[in-house]
């Protein structure tokens, strides 16, 4: 399970929008099972001139996610923000990862590291 939030200054028209998350959802689900993508606009007036066209991914995974799978979901993001709003120059689309563990992630009231144990125990049971 991967949580990624996607801020951008991108001044973009709603269909525009559309098909951007919904290309990104479909990037995003060729390197993960399941995710909450996020995408969140950011007035061009609240940015510094460098930020004005970026889009930047805050992705929310566990540490132990492979660096291989952090590679293609670089590339992947960068593609299809390239293909569907063109290029925009350097530093236009920027990838940070942000991990957490079992004991940092709590799902549907549980803590991760919680729902593990009763899994395993379960299982065993």
């Amino acid at each position: 399970m991967a949580t990624i939030f996607a801020a951008t200054s991108l001044e973009l028209e709603p269909e525009k929008k559309k098909e951007l998350i919904d290309a990104l959802g479909e990037t995003i689900g060729t390197i993960f099972k399941t995710y909450s993508l996020y995408y969140t606009p950011v007035p061009a007036e609240n940015v510094s001139e460098g930020a004005k066209d970026q889009m930047t991914f805050f992705v929310f995974v566990p540490p132990y996610m492979e660096i291989e799978r952090r590679r293609q979901l670089i590339k992947v993001l960068n593609d299809t923000m390239v293909r569907v709003v063109g290029y925009k120059g350097p530093l236009k689309v920027i990838v940070i990862f942000k991990y957490h563990d079992d004991e940092a992630c709590g799902v549907d009231g549980v803590l991760r590291a919680d729902a593990k144990a009763a899994a395993a125990a379960e299982k065993k049971g």
